[in-house]
């Protein structure tokens, strides 16, 4: 009876036993590891260049032969709409609504009641007409107006210099 005790004893002794001390230095040092991990990410991300790609101030629209009269384009990387009207003249708008910087879509049949073109705020409701005079609000005022000069047979749109109604016309 004695011999099975000792065997009992024997089996109970090779099992492997994880002390506390054990098991808290291996939950201490895994978590050493991810903080010194977590440290190289953020240290990497730092070191990294941080690029900011700009928009261009200035961007060209043509050749101007190929744009039609009584027609718009819209370049969405500039926000902004360059239209030939019905004389063959040319003038850009920002399509950046002046109320809460909404970006505005052409509307070519009307919108709202009203039956001639429109530029609209899809979320406050704001109107301009195709010259970007406020029509509706809760915009205070119209769209902006840009600069317009002709560069080897391209209109060359300038977004930092805001014009008035008279200045914005290119007539060719």
């Amino acid at each position: 009876m004695n011999d099975d005790k000792i065997n009992e004893n024997n089996s109970e002794e090779n099992v492997p036993k994880i002390c506390r001390r054990k098991f808290l230095n291996t939950m201490g040092n895994t978590a050493t590891g991810i903080v010194l991990l977590g440290g190289l990410g953020v240290t990497l991300d730092y070191l990294k260049p941080n690029v900011i790609l700009e928009i261009p101030k200035e961007f060209k629209v043509g050749p101007i032969d190929s744009i039609q009269p009584n027609s718009v384009i819209y370049e969405p990387e500039q926000k902004a709409f360059v239209v030939r009207d019905e004389q063959g003249s040319f003038y850009a708008l920002s399509a950046v609504c002046t109320h809460l910087g909404c970006t505005t879509k052409w509307n070519a049949s009307g919108i709202g009641g009203n039956p001639n073109a429109v530029i609209a705020c899809p979320c406050h409701g704001s109107l301009f007409n195709k010259k970007g005079e406020l029509i509706q609000g809760p915009a205070q005022r119209g769209l902006d107006k840009f600069r317009l000069r002709l560069e080897d047979n391209k209109l060359v749109v300038n977004t930092t210099e805001i014009v008035s109604e008279e200045e914005m016309i290119l007539k060719i």
